[in-house]
């Protein structure tokens, strides 16, 4: 998800990975096997017709009237080969957030 205020800068970036886990939480090692596995984390994973919501928090150090957001849906065959699955661009009006413009 990328965010570039009125003058095509950068100011917020940030990747997020959906997928299934198989970790007990007490490291970054794959485990197997259900005995061993842990079901208190966070859902990252896609569910077929469900729909999933995000939330982003965007901290504006600056002044600015728009914002021109992106978000890039892809799938991960293997590292450095993706597949693009969905593309989102849109541009949002922030005017009112700041106090004294």
């Amino acid at each position: 998800m990328t965010a570039k205020d009125e003058n095509a800068k950068e100011i917020y970036k940030q990747k997020r990975i959906f997928m299934p886990q198989c970790t007990d939480s007490l490291g970054p090692v794959m485990v197997l096997g259900p005995d061993r596995k842990l079901g208190i984390i966070r859902d990252t994973t896609f569910q077929p017709f469900k729909p999933k919501r995000e939330s982003f928090v965007i901290p504006l150090n600056q002044p600015c009237r728009e914002l021109a957001l992106g978000v890039k849906l892809y799938y991960e065959l293997r590292p450095g080969q993706e597949i693009p699955l969905h593309i989102w661009e849109k541009r949002v009006a922030v005017d009112g957030l700041f106090a004294s413009q």
